[in-house]
């Protein structure tokens, strides 16, 4: 967990209120969910989780066992199940949170997630699917993303080459896959006496992933019960390259992840920096069942720190903020320019003449807006290391200038 200065923060909500406004556009109306979550609910969804990736406690009231949450889609389907039942679907929510997930790696420990997602519940099949995709590529562009990697992979594949594996065997294979450590998933696999074909199949899922070429190679090489989910994510493949969605689609038939509920096709957007991904998501169409609810769904989140990193130094634009400075003859007009800056949604507040400068590059105002008694501004723009006079104008035109 950490602060965010002034900047920092500014840019963070930037990137947030782009997120969620692209997500408005596509008919994703905003919902608010509580940090707190009983575990019952979460695990309903994630399944059992350790004790040690959660932060839990016994809620003195009722002493049930309450967490923050590690994951926002179980609680959307709670919402959806208790509170959104009898409307008509699909439903098209978004949401923006924090979630709590606990790093065993070195370097992350207890971390702290915002992210901005959306859930559509009631609609199924390849239709959803494209409209969560193109929902979710559409945000990150809007935000200023422009050069990144879509990832495909399918929920069904690597269930359906371990079905014939015993129950208590399979997330340590799944660990091994999600790592990409062929050798280590070999090793456990024949060691827990797993039979040599499925072996194999495992062993290939590590080297599925690229082109479209890999569906041939895994129609050859996985046995019939994974060609079910493979032609469904052939589908998507060939619909998203028709509609131009990414310049750069990868497909990745090993592709595992931690989530248990994903049942169809998931995907991550890549890109330079974070090393992780910068969105993800997917169908899960058997999570509302578990909440008494029968419907097919699919989802996305962003994670807004890792789309700011990727971004770089495009989040470090600065707004437009003014610094209003009066001679002593103008001071009468001080607080009519504040209101017509505030108007024109430019913040806006007063300096003493002398600190000036040294004040707007500290708290990073852009302009400094000096009156004169004769209603004449001078306007300057504040750099880090310079200014530059705009010259004398009227508040009108130096706010047009400054908005512009």
């Amino acid at each position: 967990m950490r602060d965010l200065l002034p900047g920092e923060a500014a840019s963070q909500e930037a990137l947030v209120g782009a997120v969620l406004g692209t997500f408005e556009l596509h008919g994703f109306q905003q919902v608010g969910l509580p940090a707190f979550e009983y575990t019952e609910v979460l695990e309903r969804g994630l399944g059992a989780i350790p004790p040690s990736s959660m932060l839990r406690f016994v809620e003195p009231d009722t002493g049930e066992v309450v967490a923050l949450r590690p994951d926002m889609t179980p609680q959307v389907a709670r919402l959806v199940a208790t509170r959104l039942s009898e409307d008509l679907f699909p439903a098209r929510l978004s949401y923006r949170g924090s979630v709590l997930r606990r790093r065993h790696e070195r370097a992350r420990h207890d971390q702290e997630v915002l992210q901005a997602g959306i859930e559509l519940v009631g609609l199924g099949g390849l239709d959803a699917d494209l409209e969560v995709l193109r929902a979710t590529i559409s945000a990150v562009r809007a935000a200023g993303l422009a050069d990144f990697v879509l990832d495909l992979g399918h929920g069904a594949l690597a269930p359906a080459v371990l079905s014939s594996v015993a129950e208590s065997l399979r997330p340590g294979l799944l660990e091994a896959l999600s790592l990409k450590d062929q050798a280590e998933l070999v090793r456990r696999a024949e060691r827990s006496g797993i039979d040599a074909a499925t072996v194999r199949e495992l062993s290939l899922l590590v080297e599925l992933h690229g082109d479209a070429s890999v569906f041939d190679r895994g129609r050859r090489g996985l046995a019939a019960r994974a060609h079910g989910a493979l032609g469904e994510l052939e589908a998507l493949y060939r619909r998203l390259a028709e509609a131009g969605l990414s310049t750069q689609i990868v497909v990745d038939l090993g592709e595992t992840r931690a989530v248990a509920y994903y049942t169809g096709p998931m995907f991550q957007i890549l890109a330079e920096g974070p090393g992780q991904a910068v969105a993800s998501g997917g169908r899960y169409d058997g999570l509302l069942a578990a909440f008494q609810l029968e419907r097919p769904a699919a989802g996305a989140a962003i994670h807004i720190d890792h789309l700011r990193w990727a971004l770089g130094q495009l989040t470090l634009l600065e707004p437009v903020r003014a610094l209003v400075v009066a001679a002593p003859a103008a001071l009468a007009g001080v607080d009519a320019a504040l209101d017509a800056l505030r108007a024109a949604q430019i913040p806006s507040v007063v300096a003493e003449s002398d600190s000036a400068l040294d004040y707007a590059r500290a708290w990073r105002y852009s302009h400094v807006v000096r009156l004169s008694e004769d209603d004449s501004v001078r306007l300057v723009r504040v750099e880090a290391a310079s200014e530059k006079d705009l010259g004398v104008t009227t508040l009108a035109r130096a706010i047009e200038l400054m908005r512009g």
